[in-house]
């Protein structure tokens, strides 16, 4: 499974049982008051999944490890279990993150080769950078306040290759080759996306481009 598919998935059900909720409690049906108790499970969640996701990503882990920490501890200060104020813990968190990555150079945005052909990518609280070479039939990007960069104009891109997508509050840039045309299937929510690309008057190859932009953009150029 793809690692940006999870994140997409929670976010989907978060959404629904929001608007569920919603639906309920002004059709009468239900009295919800317990409000602290679901963005606590919404933005706990959230956090947990993506320092998840990052432990499993290539040069992230220490990003992994603070995410998964302000996640548990988000929860459990939202069930009263502990008494944290998420604000003054989340910020320092993401400052040691820093600190760490910069003292053992555990860059991920550096991490990978230029020419690396991996074809999933995650940022997570920082930049990731991919210009691949060689045959390209498509891949994952997904940047959760952060930010993904893919330039495939050195790459030979497959027609009909699926590029998914997923944005929560950061921004991807892909640049294309002139001899592709983009078939922009992304939607927005609270974000959006642009196709900036002019593809050159003999291009057939066709690239899809498909997922969601949450509070963050995409640009397509």
């Amino acid at each position: 499974m793809k690692s940006n598919l999870i994140i997409r998935v929670f976010f989907g059900l978060m959404v629904i049982t929001l608007g569920g909720v919603l639906l309920a409690n002004n059709l009468g049906v239900i009295s919800f008051n317990d409000w602290n108790k679901f963005w606590g499970v919404f933005w706990g969640g959230l956090f947990l999944v993506a320092g998840l996701t990052a432990l499993f990503s290539r040069g992230a882990w220490i990003w992994g490890v603070l995410l998964t920490a302000v996640g548990v501890s988000i929860g459990l200060s939202a069930f009263d279990v502990v008494d944290i104020n998420i604000w003054k813990i989340l910020w320092p968190a993401i400052l040691i993150g820093i600190g760490l990555s910069i003292l053992f150079k555990f860059n991920p945005s550096k991490s990978k080769k230029s020419g690396d052909k991996s074809r999933e990518k995650i940022a997570i609280f920082y930049g990731e950078e991919s210009r691949p070479k060689g045959d390209y039939d498509g891949g994952s990007l997904s940047a959760v306040f952060g930010g993904v960069e893919l330039d495939l104009r050195q790459a030979k891109v497959k027609d009909g290759a699926v590029i998914d997508v997923f944005t929560f509050c950061g921004g991807i840039d892909i640049t294309m080759p002139n001899d592709v045309i983009v078939q922009n299937e992304v939607r927005g929510f609270l974000g959006g996306s642009e196709d900036k690309t002019v593809p050159d008057a003999k291009a057939k190859k066709k690239v899809i481009v498909r997922g969601e932009c949450v509070l963050g953009g995409l640009e397509i150029k």
